[in-house]
């Protein structure tokens, strides 16, 4: 190759590797513009009160079973009894439709109705508490004590507090005249615990039915904590954007019969603990 030719393709590359610099260099220091927020004032909640009220909540044994027939639904009656008394502005505007007799939906219908709504879940139902006795627990599972500065009981997390959190949230609001360009449904099931099957599935399927297409749908999350994370004291607030899902094995094992005292060299316990290790 030429030595002229060299030197050209050479400068070429230079040329190049400054561009690709320069690119590199503007492409790091780049941000995108920022983005007004509406200033928005959020409602005034007393937290103690708003405590008790959750607290009350829990009071209310909404257990669920694989067995439907053990579902105590007047539990879940009483508790709809006292959301509707405790949130009255909420049920008076926004309605409850009851959906296969134990879980609520309702809508709060917005400014825009072009906007696709945005839907808040929660559900109702807890998972019974083993053991019974009150001395395994340091409150009684369904007692809602206030203790400590947390309220205690089944539900205080999962997750009768989203749906206490979204009325308490949107009775404030409508105390304060607020009114949401954007519709807001509620979504609350009766028996996530035990898969959903006549709550939460039930609702999508219904509101498919409608053609409702929410914008976004806020679910249960992880939780607020502090210490999981090196290197980071205050509360880290973990989010979740899935969820594992479960399987059931039933593994059955043949051998042959025999009496314990002469097993054969392989028995049918010894075929199931080697399936389960593997």
């Amino acid at each position: 190759m030429p030595r002229q030719l060299r030197r050209g393709l050479l400068a070429l590359l230079l040329v190049l590797l400054g561009l690709l610099t320069l690119v590199l260099v503007r492409t790091v220091r780049m941000s995108p513009p920022p983005v007004p927020a509406a200033s928005l004032a959020s409602p005034r909640i007393d937290a103690l009160p708003a405590a008790h009220r959750l607290a009350a909540s829990l009071r209310f044994r909404t257990i669920s079973y694989e067995d439907r027939s053990r579902i105590d639904r007047g539990a879940f009656a009483t508790l709809h009894d006292y959301l509707r008394s405790t949130f009255p502005l909420v049920h008076r505007r926004l309605g409850r439709e009851i959906v296969n007799d134990l879980s609520l939906l309702s809508r709060w219908t917005g400014s825009d109705p072009s906007l696709p709504p945005l839907l808040l879940l929660a559900h109702l139902d807890v998972v019974p508490a083993d053991p019974p006795g009150a001395e395994a627990w340091t409150h009684p599972p369904f007692a809602g004590a206030i203790s400590e500065g947390y309220a205690w009981g089944r539900g205080a997390m999962d997750m009768k507090v989203a749906a206490l959190g979204a009325l308490e949230a949107i009775e404030r609001l409508l105390e304060e005249r607020f009114e949401p360009r954007r519709t807001v449904m509620l979504a609350f099931g009766h028996d996530e615990e035990v898969g959903g099957d006549d709550g939460g599935r039930a609702i999508a399927g219904l509101l498919r039915e409608r053609g409702v297409r929410p914008a976004f749908v806020l679910d249960e999350g992880m939780a607020i904590v502090q210490g999981a994370i090196p290197g980071i004291r205050k509360p880290v607030a973990f989010i979740g954007v899935a969820e594992k899902g479960y399987v059931s094995v039933e593994l059955v094992a043949r051998g042959q019969g025999g009496h314990s005292s002469m097993p054969p060299a392989q028995t049918a316990v010894g075929v199931l603990a080697s399936a389960i290790e593997s």
